[in-house]
């Protein structure tokens, strides 16, 4: 899994609840043990201002979610 680039935008998803996101799930998926691809949808990542842009980071996810499913 390689490590994603999210744009910055006035205001977007919380970066560091998007960044743990990242790591919590490649963590997992390194130790043998990867998320349910249905655990990524809908993560509930707060807005702020300066934060990550929501459509990249809602299809980052989704991209995980299929690779998981073997789609």
């Amino acid at each position: 899994m390689e490590n994603p680039f999210f744009s910055v935008r006035f205001r977007g998803y919380d970066r560091t609840q998007v960044d743990r996101a990242v790591a919590r799930i490649r963590t997992a998926t390194e130790a043998g043990t990867p998320p349910h691809p249905d655990s990524l949808t809908n993560l509930g990542f707060q807005s702020t201002m300066r934060g990550y842009d929501p459509k990249e980071v809602d299809e980052y996810f989704a991209e995980v979610a299929r690779t998981l499913r073997g789609s």
